[in-house]
């Protein structure tokens, strides 16, 4: 089954080490790269981060999943009424994925993904799949 990953679950080494040995198949937006790899850029410059990156990435086995028009016509269907879109923009576009795949998303920030039907926090799913 696959899990959509939030950006700031890579915070969470226990979750992650969980996360390898788990059944589940990781994957995460395009914009969860980008962000990740912005943080870790700013500090370390871009050549180096991408290999940080890619390391963390590869050592969940996460699939990166481009943010396609299908994912857009997801986010403008979840966002009209809620009047929070400019803030929220990059939150709508991560949990898109989740609606497209019909899979939970994981991450420290649920109130931004009310609108979603499945969302955890690292510590609730790994409470809530562990054997």
């Amino acid at each position: 089954m696959k899990v959509v990953l939030d950006t700031n679950v890579f915070n969470d080494r226990k979750f992650l080490e969980w996360l390898i040995d788990s059944p589940f198949q990781p994957v995460a937006s395009s914009v969860v790269y980008m962000e990740v790899l912005y943080r870790y850029a700013r500090r370390k410059g871009l050549l180096e981060a991408k290999s940080k990156v890619k390391s963390v990435f590869e050592s969940v086995s996460l699939e990166i999943m481009d943010f396609d028009e299908e994912s857009a016509e997801i986010v403008v269907q979840s966002a009209l009424g809620r009047w929070n879109f400019s803030e929220n923009a990059r939150d709508y576009m991560i949990g898109s994925l989740a609606v497209k795949l019909n899979a939970p998303l994981v991450t420290n920030n649920k109130k931004h993904f009310d609108w979603l039907s499945e969302v955890y926090t690292p510590t609730e799913f790994m409470d809530k799949f562990s054997p």
